[in-house]
Parts: structure tokens; sequence; C-alpha cells
């Protein structure tokens, strides 16, 4: 938020990142019955190239799914095709040969509730088939990627029938803390303090009026470094992830209220966002492709997140920008290490901005920290219920 020294090396390292990111999909749907062709670089000259040799096959199993990477000497276009019939998983490489470890040994037995084998067979020239034999499957999904190439499936066993879903504890994040002041307005105001003084309010709503649980990464002025504050959601297993930020910009002029969830930045502002959140940690922002594999297990919270963000949008541009002259910046998406990082549906709200002479006076008011709780208290409470409505 407060730009500074400190902040420019995790800056440069974002935007230069950006390019990166942006090659990579927000997320995968659970893959159809029929094999769909997937193609990595539109601009490559297939003709040119000489075929891709398939290095290893690795699998690994964990306690939600089973994982197979298939390494490759450079990209490729593929196909995944399911058989029902023969329980079996069909991975078509074009131009493509096995390297020689595979053609040694081009069966591999597997162990895990999930899969059973995975078989190799050069076609042709340049076509391999791949056939992952499984025991049971509900969905799978998959995902190439490069630097290295790499294909990486994921194989799911069947769900159970989901039980009704009641939301009973909430994690709220303050921003910040002890060492870590973040924003800081010109007449000495800090971010820390007034995003803590605004969760400590929410907190009384929801255990007052909704009845909830709820845990604080800090209810006091000290720094929780970013991974601790995961540590302290996902080991509770809550349901529900909110963390309170105040913005701050370079231009004065700047001003409103945004919501963030986990996602390739919106915009650069987003981008440069993120990257003075996560200061403390580079990894938390720059290592994209980790946070794309993880999206490959978020379908549930990605989707949860957005509606999350929704919901508070719209409540709090009810609740809290019909009084103001301020902005609705509407909800967003950048790669917070906190967001990336938690297990379940997650957001990230920015209360006004430090940085504008009217937003800050505003900020130092008790009735306005209060508002700000209430209209976060209605956004969550509206999400409950559309939740517990649908199950």
């Amino acid at each position: 938020m407060r730009l500074n020294a400190r902040h420019f090396y995790p800056i440069f390292l974002i935007v230069l990142g950006l390019s990166l990111f942006s090659d990579f999909p927000s997320g995968l749907a659970p893959s159809a019955q029929a094999a769909s062709p997937h193609e990595l670089h539109a601009k490559r000259d297939q003709k040119a190239l000489k075929p891709s040799i398939i290095q290893n096959i690795r699998h690994s199993n964990n306690r939600k799914n089973t994982r197979v990477v298939i390494d490759l000497s450079q990209s490729v276009s593929y196909t995944v095709t399911r058989d029902p019939s023969s329980q079996t998983l069909v991975v078509k490489l074009e131009k493509s040969v096995l390297g020689k470890a595979l053609r040694r040994k081009p069966a591999l037995t597997v162990t895990g509730n999930t899969l059973q084998t995975i078989e190799t067979t050069q076609k042709g020239a340049e076509t391999v088939y791949i056939a992952l034999r499984y025991k049971q499957l509900g969905s799978h999904k998959h995902l190439i990627l490069d630097h290295p190439s790499r294909l990486v499936i994921d194989l799911y066993p069947p769900t159970k029938p989901l039980a009704a879903f009641t939301i009973k504890t909430i994690v709220i994040d303050p921003g910040h803390g002890g060492k870590d002041p973040g924003a800081r307005s010109r007449s000495g105001l800090k971010e820390k303090d007034i995003a803590l003084d605004i969760s400590k309010r929410l907190k009384k709503l929801l255990e007052n009026r909704l009845k909830k649980k709820v845990i604080m990464t800090r209810d006091r002025d000290v720094f929780i470094s970013l991974k601790k504050r995961t540590e302290i959601a996902n080991k509770n297993k809550a349901d529900l992830f909110i963390s309170v930020h105040i913005n701050a910009s370079t231009s004065r002029r700047l001003k409103g209220i945004e919501i963030y969830l986990l996602g390739r930045p919106s915009d650069k502002r987003a981008l440069a966002l993120a990257a003075r959140e996560n200061a403390e940690t580079h990894k938390g922002v720059i290592n994209f492709e980790k946070m794309i594999l993880n999206d490959l297990e978020r379908d549930f919270t990605k989707n949860a997140s957005l509606e999350l963000a929704h919901f508070t949008n719209n409540a709090i541009k009810k609740n809290l920008i019909s009084k103001y002259p301020t902005k609705a910046l509407g909800v967003k998406r950048a790669p917070f290490y906190v967001l990336n990082h938690t297990d379940m549906p997650a957001i990230l709200a920015e209360i006004s901005f430090l940085s504008n002479r009217k937003e800050e006076k505003r900020l130092r008011s008790s009735k306005y920290r209060q508002e700000a709780a209430e209209a976060l208290l209605k956004g969550i409470q509206g999400y409950i219920r559309s939740v517990e409505a649908a199950s």
C-alpha cells in the first residue's frame, strides 16, 4: 500500500512476471468425456519443430487426488479422452516420441486408490499414447506448463454426496501490524491501526448478530507473517477468510473501495498492490506457475470467493458508498499471498485511500469505521444466506 524503497524490488519483479502470468488460464473446469485439443503456443510452426521427447512420467498421491506429470523436451499439442468402458484415460501427444527410459520401461505400476497403471505406446513415427488405467475416477483435469515443459493431469476419486454446508467459523485478518505499519498518510495515520479497529468491530458484529465463531489473525498491534496468517485460517478449518486493508496510492486523487479475490491481476495497479502487500515474501506473488497448479484443486473456493466478493461489493455500495462521495472500484483479482495460501473462500477488502485527503479524514472517524464494518457484515451475511439456502 504505501510506496517506499523497500517495495520497489518486488514490484519490479512482479511487473516483469506479468507477461508470464498472462499466458496461464485463471482455472480449469473438469474435463468433458470427449477429447478436446489444447494448443500451447499458437505462433509456433508445427512443421519446423522436431518431435518432443517424452522424457519421464512421474506420479504422486495426496488425500485429494493423484497427480501425473509427463516431462517433455518441449511443448506439444495433446488430447485427453476418457473411456469408461475400459476404465482408461487416454492421452494422445502429437509430434512426440518416447525417450530412452520409457522405451525400456513402457509400463508403470501406481500405488494408491485412484490410479492403477500407466502404459506408454509409440504409434507411428511421431505420435505417443499414454493410457492411465484407473481403479475409480470421479473427475480429471489437465494443464500444460512451460519452463520446464510438462503436462500435469490430476485424477480425483468419486465424490460423496455433499452434506448441507453451514458456515461456522470465520477468520478476520487485519492487515499489517507491529513493525509493518502498512500505508501511512501524510499526517501519520497508519493502515495497521485502522485495519485492526475495523476488524475488531466486524468481529463483534459477526459474533453478536450472526452467532458465528470468529478468529482474528491478530487482535493487537503485533507483526504476524503472511504465512502464519494463512496457517491460522487453515489449522482452524475456517469456512471464510476476510482480510481487511486500507488502500493508498501515489496519486492523491484516487479514492474508493475495492474487493479482491485470487486470480490474474485485473490491471497493473492490482498487480502492484499485490506486490506491496506481499513484500515480505516474493514467492507469494511471482511463483505464478505454482499458483496455477494450486488452481487445479481450488474450483470450489475460487467460485465461492467470487460470490463472496460480489456480495460484499454490493453491500458496500448499498450501505457505505451510498452515504459518502466516493467510488465503487468493484471486484478485482490479484495474486495476494493470503488469498493463494488459504483453503477456504477468501477475499481482501481495501477500504478507502489514506493517500486521499478527504478519505483520510473519513478514516479517522469512529462513525465511518463502524459503518465500514457494518457494510462488510452485510456482505458476509448475504453470502451466508445464499450458501445455506442452496444446501
